[in-house]
């Protein structure tokens, strides 16, 4: 694979955006020593232009002229380095009109037989550099187009004030002793914890130090691994990216019809942005691409290229203004910029986007604790109430929105953390004891058009007074409801989300517990395909909690997506928790790469498992009724497409090593049948086996592996997410696979 990243490139095609990626040859310009005109191709200089004629002057980015370096000591003299100045007066203009460098002028350009490359990056280049679908990020950045990298004349504080709103990152309105700030913090102090950027960034200087004494030791730190370390620092204050192609960019329309799409698409299954001050107010660019990317995603499948792109661009603006500017960092709408392409990224099929999904979790989880969003006794609701003891409708309006809008963002990231460890088996990175606030209003108040409406909704007693300071926080709710009061407690739709997978996450919890004490483990470490029934944890008080939840969820006919949650994550944690460690043997067996087991062995625990049949019939009427359900209330949700595919492996294992389990043990032949709707399986079933009959599946006596492998992959196919396409093939390997198996059964016959 060529190690040169991919600029991303947008299809002047109306429907989708294609990604290229350069040829696996190097252009012939590129010689194996640092020479080359990069800005002689057709497509910089009508990049130049396009940028010239726009009337705009650019400030031209840092770039690396021919360089007298030294072979062999790995250095990059930094005095041939076009470094723009980073001490740069005041008087300066934010955006200066230097020329354009002499496109005859020879550049550094980047060579794969660099000698030094694997001694300054760390590997070699031989290495199979997988450049996922094209957009991974460059090495070293040889674009000569754009704004300078000094913070003091343009930073990405400054640029989110230019985006008109309501509010910046870097006001330099400060507030009153002893008030919190809309971020949740106060003023500095000695405490590491707490860090409020107040001041532009400037360059980093390095004092210039001699140790006073001369080393007699080893010399660990030879002159070319300093050498080296300058260089790298000079390079690693390069821009980090090619710069992307975007003649083809969507237009305002498009953009706005993909917004559209997130708010009838994603956002009922994630409120955190309110929507009713979203169109009327002006927001930040970054935040308005996010959205756009997730709209983009359930435009079709002709847009699922573009939705990744834009997912990506969405990544580096988030990366770019976090780090060039410490003032930004905190900031709302960056936030929740940064939680919805976290979001994006685990499911849209990309591996990078996947990968810095399961590191971006992590940062966000942190900022969301360091805004204390899931903690804090002061709110805006009662601070105005201490003003005043009678204040206007559009006042407790305006306050009611400040405090939910901090809320639901903190409950947000709380919600995509657990999210990914049910769905991904990851560990958590919020603890359950940090939420200590109360949970999110009724989704009715949130969704109030204007302060006349929200006040009549809480007249009407439809929803309860924000003001009202006897409402439990989520701890105290949660406490009640492991007691066994859920059914009496009346919850919001969005707080009964939040309960499901907190109790998933209790269950995953003790499981951990349980293997660190070694119970259920092997002498190696592994999961052991049988267990004493003391060592059950689906019995406990999080999955009861989990049952009670499912049983009152389906009281409707017509249940919302967020009533439908906890039945489906009920059937999934029966499913996982019943025998731990199945789930993690099928998928290995189906071709996932495990690094510590052996596809002999899999086959061999999951045989083993087999022997078990009411166990074996239990987890797949969980499967059977959870697959029906996802059908009967299709969301186009990342966690469908997960706990489908999940369903697909249960059935697909079972009816390949396990079909004798299905059949009768009794001479009697009793027909039974499993609604969608259902949440205890039948004893009978359970104890005897015979025929079942599961909607949208027909009768077990009619299944065969092709038809169910070809069921799922077809629903599959209808999701809009990319990754439920990866999953699709993972089930089409395994369907080539039998077909192959009964076409040698024939021949053999």
């Amino acid at each position: 694979m060529p190690p040169f990243a991919s600029p991303i490139i947008f299809s002047s095609h109306p429907c989708r955006s294609n990604i290229h990626i350069h040829p696996d040859t190097p252009p012939a310009n590129i010689l194996p020593a640092f020479h080359g005109d990069l800005l002689s191709s057709d497509s910089s200089r009508s990049s130049t232009a396009s940028l010239s004629s726009s009337g705009n002057t650019i400030t031209p980015l840092p770039s690396i002229m021919s360089t007298n370096s030294i072979p062999g000591t790995g250095y990059v003299d930094p005095a041939n380095l076009n470094m723009i100045d980073p001490v740069i007066t005041d008087e300066l203009p934010m955006y200066s009109a230097q020329p354009l460098p002499d496109p005859s002028t020879d550049l550094l350009t980047f060579d794969p037989n660099w000698e030094w490359f694997g001694q300054l990056f760390g590997w070699g280049s031989d290495r199979d550099i997988d450049l996922d679908i094209g957009i991974q990020t460059s090495l070293l950045q040889k674009d000569t187009i754009g704004h300078g990298s000094s913070t003091d004349t343009l930073s990405a504080a400054w640029l989110l004030c230019s985006t008109p709103r309501a509010t910046t990152p870097v006001s330099d309105m400060k507030p009153q002793d002893g008030s919190i700030e809309t971020e949740g913090r106060r003023e500095e102090g000695p405490w590491p914890n707490v860090f409020k950027p107040n001041v532009p960034d400037r360059p980093l200087k390095v004092k210039n130090v001699t140790f006073p004494r001369p080393n007699t030791g080893p010399g660990f730190v030879s002159q070319s691994s300093r050498n080296a370390m300058l260089s790298m620092i000079y390079l690693s204050h390069q821009p980090q990216w090619l710069m992307p192609e975007v003649d083809d960019f969507p237009d305002h329309d498009t953009l706005s019809h993909f917004v559209d799409n997130y708010f009838e698409h994603f956002h009922p299954i994630f409120p955190i942005i309110h929507r009713p001050t979203f169109v009327s107010e002006d927001i930040p660019a970054v935040l308005l691409l996010s959205v756009a990317a997730i709209g983009a995603n359930f435009s079709g499948p002709e847009y699922s290229s573009l939705a990744v792109a834009l997912c990506e661009l969405a990544r580096r603006m988030i990366t770019w203004v976090a780090r060039s500017d410490q003032r930004a960092k905190f900031d709302h709408n960056l936030l929740l910029a940064f939680t919805l392409q976290t979001a994006l990224g685990c499911s849209c099929g990309s591996r990078e986007m996947f990968y810095h999904a399961e590191i971006f979790r992590c940062s966000i989880v942190t900022t969301c604790r360091r805004l204390h969003l899931l903690r804090g006794l002061d709110t805006a609701t009662e601070e105005l109430y201490m003003k005043g003891s009678n204040p206007s409708v559009e006042e407790r309006y305006k306050a009611y929105l400040s405090d939910e809008r901090r809320r639901r963002l903190g409950w947000g990231v709380y919600l995509l953390d657990a999210q990914m460890t049910a769905l991904l088996s990851l560990p958590p990175i919020f603890t359950v004891t940090e939420a200590r606030i109360v949970p999110p209003s009724e989704e009715s108040l949130w969704n109030a058009p204007n302060a006349n409406a929200w006040a009549a909704i809480i007249q009407r007693g439809e929803a309860v007074d924000p003001r009202i300071s006897t409402r439990p926080k989520f701890s105290r709710l949660l406490t009640m409801c492991l007691a066994g009061d859920s059914i009496s407690i009346k919850m919001s739709d969005f707080t009964l989300t939040l309960f499901t997978f907190t109790a998933w996450r209790m269950l995953f919890d003790q499981r951990l517990l349980q293997k660190a004490l070694g119970v259920g483990m092997s002498e190696n470490g592994m999961d052991m395909p049988s267990q004493p029934a003391d060592c059950h944890i689906v019995d406990s008080q999080p999955g009861l909690l989990l049952t009670r939840l499912a049983t009152a969820s389906m009281s409707s006919r017509s249940p919302s997506h967020f009533r439908v949650i906890p039945s489906s994550v009920y059937h999934h944690a029966q499913m996982f928790f019943t025998r731990p460690g199945l789930l993690q043997r099928i998928k290995h067996v189906s071709g996932k790469y495990e690094p510590d087991m052996t596809q002999e062995g899999s086959l061999i625990w999951l045989k083993t498992w087999m022997a078990d049949g009411k166990e074996v019939r239990k987890l797949l009427w969980h499967a059977g009724v959870l697959g029906a359900l996802l059908v009967e209330f299709p969301r186009n949700s990342a966690a469908d497409m997960f706990l489908t595919f999940d369903c697909a492996l249960m059935f697909w294992v079972i009816l390949k090593y396990a079909p004798h389990q299905l059949v009768s043990s009794t001479a009697e032949s009793v027909f039974f049948e499993a609604k969608w709707f259902d949440i205890i399986p039948p004893d009978m079933w359970i104890a005897h086996g015979g025929s079942i009959n599961f909607p949208f599946l027909g009768s077990s006596a009619t299944w065969t592996i092709p038809a169910i492998l070809r069921h799922f992959m077809e629903r599959l196919s209808k999701m809009p997410w990319g990754l439920a396409l990866q999953n699709k093939l993972v089930l089409e390997k395994l369907l080539v696979s039998e077909l192959k198996e009964e076409d040698e059964k024939k021949g053999d016959v």
